[in-house]
């Protein structure tokens, strides 16, 4: 129970409790009930998924790579939305194996899935330090580009790359 009054406890009920007043309505009934399921919800999680040290997360990084990833979607949602829209369209789809510095495991899992919500790539399962990525064009730089995310996603946790 110690754990649920932490930094990363609160952190974590805080991240909960804001994904309840974002789905749901903004009662007095409704807030009470979301600072309770938070509190469940973070104590579970913590038992589930313990924190990872005393500072998991740069603050400065993250935000970094919050401008990165929002900013990379828009310029990728408008160059899909160009190419397709084109008339013949301009798509060469393919599969690429790029190298991916984000170790396997729960990291490399979480990276491709904020990675998958690029639009025109879809990181799948790869090998070692390999990542096969699916892409709208692949003549475009795709694995430059998921280096640089890959970096930015690693200096979230302060993070060594894998290799």
């Amino acid at each position: 129970m110690g754990k649920l009054f932490s930094a990363h406890g609160a952190a974590r009920w805080l991240s909960f409790f804001a994904g309840w007043v974002v789905l749901g309505r903004i009662g007095a009934i409704d807030l009470a009930a979301g600072l309770v399921i938070s509190a469940l919800a973070t104590a579970l999680s913590l038992h589930l998924l313990p924190a990872l040290g005393p500072d998991p997360i740069n603050p400065r990084a993250t935000l970094a790579y919050a401008a990165r990833f929002f900013a990379g979607s828009l310029r990728a949602g408008w160059d899909v939305a160009w190419r397709v829209a084109a008339r013949p369209p301009r798509v060469n789809p393919g599969v690429l194996t790029v190298p991916c510095a984000v170790p396997q495991g729960l990291a490399r899992d979480a990276f491709r899935a904020l990675a998958s919500l690029q639009p025109g790539t879809l990181p799948l399962a790869g090998q070692g330090p390999d990542l096969r990525v699916h892409c709208l064009d692949i003549t475009t730089p795709v694995a430059t580009a998921l280096d640089a995310d890959a970096a930015a996603f690693l200096a979230m946790a302060d993070a060594p790359p894998h290799g």
